[in-house]
């Protein structure tokens, strides 16, 4: 019978343990189907950045530069699917043309103090996107439907007409990506009747009712970059108070990096009605210092964006906590991820520091490896309670590099990406999915460590964990105990008859020389 080699439980606990996952799935990062872990509470950290701690100095300040005086352009910076979200469907609201007329209204209304309103939307037309599937997962199961964008398009709300409520209407990227077309040519339509000035930019193009914009015709992918495109523009266009409307995190902490390059007037509006707020930038940008600021992007790729995830209970506050007690070093190395093509051997080093004094604060362990085991060992902690492996976090690393190489060229309206494939990605049919680890979940002879509880069923099909392994039994299975004393179906008769060779040929040889002997 073939014996499988074992190793001692005591040598393997620690290294293995430390090192390896011991699991299929790493739940440090990813859920128990293999999903990876959203950020659900994004938003946590412009409520952290928001709050006016430490900033009374700051407060007290005079605003001269910052008034609005006469003659100054004030630009109005729009995210347009968030436009589109927030609109109040309304009973007369019965086709696409009606749904236009309401958009194109709502907008010029809203932003009517502004001297130009530069409407922003994303790219749908991208063939194999990051955010494929961060989309399925905001749909919910809601199978997205296709629909052809014409003025007489029906998405009324009443019984007995063709129903496309709005959350269907917006499911599927085909349809997003005609309707912006749709929404983007009325919007200049109406701006250029009213004599208004108004930008708008969508799929790979940028026009204006007042001047030429090709110049920003743009690949982006997201509205989150092309809005900070579109503010360094317009800074450099002589805009002296520019408004960003959003509701999006990353845009408000994109727009706090490119500060330094934006007019002193800048600020951030997000919320709805009554309980939108104006934040100024450049309190928060002081308050933090350049070093942190800087770093902001690339703390909240690690902290947990939308396509890089984020750690197992571990919320936005536990991540800004550990970034504030960082060490320089710390600080540095987030605020160069995607500056280099690859991760530097450095940023994989002082991240895995920062994970460890994310999960026990004030620790002087810098390894994971000796982290997961003094948790396990200490607090008995496991699954999705410790740290990533650095096999885990490595591929995480690369995938928070990849996304903070997108927001680094946020100015840059048609940037030279590289494929996402060495970044903690792989390629599965029509989308990209995540990269859990390349480490095998523990040691090969614990993964072949395999036995069959068979009995008398005499292990015959594929039932039998061994046989449906490939193996064939060993004296650990249960088949081995039966009473009755007949064999197992799964054993390798051909290794039996080679040890007794093998065992006949030694007698032989044995006696040969006993004879030789004598």
């Amino acid at each position: 019978m073939m014996v499988i080699c074992q190793s001692r439980p005591e040598i393997d606990i620690k290294g293995g343990g430390g090192v390896r996952e011991f699991s299929v799935v790493p739940r440090s990062m990813f859920a128990a189907d293999g999903n990876m872990l959203h950020c659900s509470a994004k938003s946590a950290l412009m409520s952290i950045l928001e709050k006016p701690s430490d900033r009374s100095v700051e407060q007290a300040e005079p605003t001269d530069q910052l008034a609005n005086a006469d003659g100054q352009i004030k630009v109005s910076i729009v995210d347009g699917m968030a436009e589109v979200q927030a609109l109040e469907k309304t009973d007369w609201i019965k086709t696409c043309s009606d749904l236009a007329d309401h958009f194109t209204v709502t907008i010029f209304h809203k932003y009517r103090d502004a001297d130009e309103v530069r409407v922003i939307f994303d790219r749908y037309d991208v063939p194999l996107s990051l955010k494929t599937a961060t989309r399925e997962f905001r749909q919910r199961g809601l199978e997205p439907i296709s629909y052809k964008i014409t003025d007489t398009t029906q998405i009324s709300n009443e019984p007995f007409l063709m129903q496309v409520p709005m959350k269907r209407l917006l499911a599927h990227v085909s349809t997003k990506d005609e309707l912006t077309q749709y929404l983007a040519s009325k919007t200049l339509e109406k701006g250029r009747q009213n004599g208004l000035h108004v930008v708008v930019a969508w799929s790979s193009k940028c026009r204006a009712t007042h001047q030429d914009m090709a110049y920003l015709d743009s690949d982006q992918e997201e509205a989150d970059t092309k809005i900070l495109l579109h503010a360094v523009d317009a800074t450099a266009s002589g805009a002296k108070s520019i408004k960003i409307f959003s509701p999006d995190t990353d845009v408000f902490v994109l727009a706090l990096r490119r500060y330094p390059e934006l007019c002193a007037d800048t600020s951030f509006v997000t919320g709805r009605g009554q309980r939108h707020r104006n934040i100024q930038l450049r309190p928060i940008v002081r308050a933090l210092g350049a070093a942190r600021t800087a770093a902001l992007p690339g703390f909240n790729a690690w902290s947990g964006a939308d396509v890089t995830g984020n750690f197992a209970c571990k919320g936005k506050l536990e991540c800004w906590k550990a970034f504030l007690q960082a060490d320089e070093d710390c600080v540095t190395a987030l605020a160069d991820l995607g500056s280099t093509i690859l991760p530097t051997a450095g940023m994989f080093y002082v991240i895995e520091k920062l994970v460890c004094q994310l999960y026990l604060p004030k620790t002087k362990i810098s390894s994971l490896k000796d982290l997961r085991w003094l948790l396990f060992r200490r607090k008995q902690a496991e699954s999705e309670r410790l740290p990533p492996t650095q096999a885990a976090l490595r591929e995480a690393i690369k995938r928070a590099h990849y996304q903070a190489m997108i927001w680094a060229n946020d100015k840059v309206p048609n940037p030279d990406l590289p494929s996402p494939e060495n970044y903690g990605w792989k390629k599965d049919k029509d989308k990209w999915i995540p990269v859990m680890t390349r480490l095998q979940p523990a040691p090969d002879a614990v993964l072949y460590l395999v036995k069959c509880g068979c009995g008398k069923d005499k292990c015959r099909n594929n039932r039998c964990s061994c046989r449906r392994a490939g193996l064939t039994c060993t004296g650990l299975c249960s088949c081995s105990n039966d009473e009755t004393g007949e064999e197992c179906d799964n054993v390798d008769m051909i290794e039996n008859d080679s040890c007794d060779d093998e065992t006949s040929d030694e007698q032989d040889d044995d006696s040969e020389e006993d004879v030789d002997d004598e």
